[in-house]
């Protein structure tokens, strides 16, 4: 009887310390925002596909909406957060969210993000141009190409 006691103790002191350690990484994403936990996500997707298939009535997409829920998916980013980062690191990131400068850095990240992306666009860009014209300079861009001498 000790024994199951013992084991029941146990378990529910590591699924305690499970959900805690899923709350805050739930409150971790929401705060980054990194990732919308809001079922606004969910309406916007659907929505997305409602104007996609705008053939079919309403009356389909009730019982369709009724199976899909971001729920699911906000699991599965929890799950990949707790295998990367252990409760105190996840507890480290709340702090430095919290404070001021992560605030800034929530805020100016979509920004950010939009930057890097046309950056990386444009560089994208250049690199081509320059592969290009230089292999179209040493005769290798031909219309049709050369056959190919590597064997």
């Amino acid at each position: 009887m000790k024994k199951a006691f013992f084991l029941a103790m146990v378990l529910f002191g590591v699924l305690s310390y499970s959900q805690t350690k899923q709350n805050k990484v739930k409150e971790l994403i929401s705060l980054s925002g990194i990732f919308p936990l809001s079922k606004e996500v969910e309406k916007d997707v659907i929505s997305n596909y409602k104007k996609k298939y705008s053939h079919v009535p309403e009356s389909a997409w009730e019982p369709i909406e009724k199976k899909i829920s971001v729920d699911e998916l906000v699991n599965k980013v929890v799950e990949i957060y707790g295998n990367k980062f252990s409760e105190k690191e996840i507890e480290q990131l709340l702090i430095f969210y919290k404070s001021d400068v992560g605030k800034k850095v929530i805020q100016n990240s979509p920004s950010i993000m939009t930057e890097i992306q046309n950056a990386s666009n444009s560089w994208g860009v250049k690199v081509m141009e320059i592969i290009n014209g230089d292999l179209e300079k040493m005769g290798y861009l031909q219309s049709p190409p050369p056959p190919s001498t590597n064997k």
